[in-house]
């Protein structure tokens, strides 16, 4: 099974699954989780630039040291925050609320863009 999904493009199977579908199942336990994750997408999406090397709303944390390219993602920044605030028992509002939009941001970064997994890359000298 790993196989024949491993063949298929990510994009073909975002586009299977709608991405209004990402807070259905997390309603089952709570609306507010849901709409929380929604919302945290949603918000992601609006702020993050359409492609990897389009500047968005926000622009990206990238920093060089020495030879190597360091790029931190929206959505390992909020997944730094979302372990340090599950550790901490921390939350602004109620916990589904805050950890769902915390989550909807991690969702919409993973699944919107090809180089997710590229944090460090070793720079081209010209």
């Amino acid at each position: 099974m790993r196989r024949i999904i491993g063949k298929i493009p990510r994009r073909q199977i975002m586009q299977v699954a709608p991405k209004a579908s990402l807070g259905a199942l997390p309603m089952l336990i709570s609306f507010e989780l849901g709409f929380a994750l929604l919302a945290g997408y949603f918000a992601a999406h609006y702020l993050a630039g359409e492609k990897t090397s389009e500047r968005g709303r926000i622009p990206s944390l990238v920093f060089n040291v020495g030879d190597w390219r360091f790029h931190l993602h929206h959505w390992f920044l909020f997944l730094g925050i979302f372990v340090a605030a599950v550790i901490a028992n921390f939350f602004i509002i109620a916990p589904f609320v805050f950890y769902g939009f915390l989550g909807g941001v991690i969702v919409q970064g993973l699944s919107h863009y090809d180089d997710w997994t590229r944090i460090v890359s070793k720079q081209k000298h010209a």
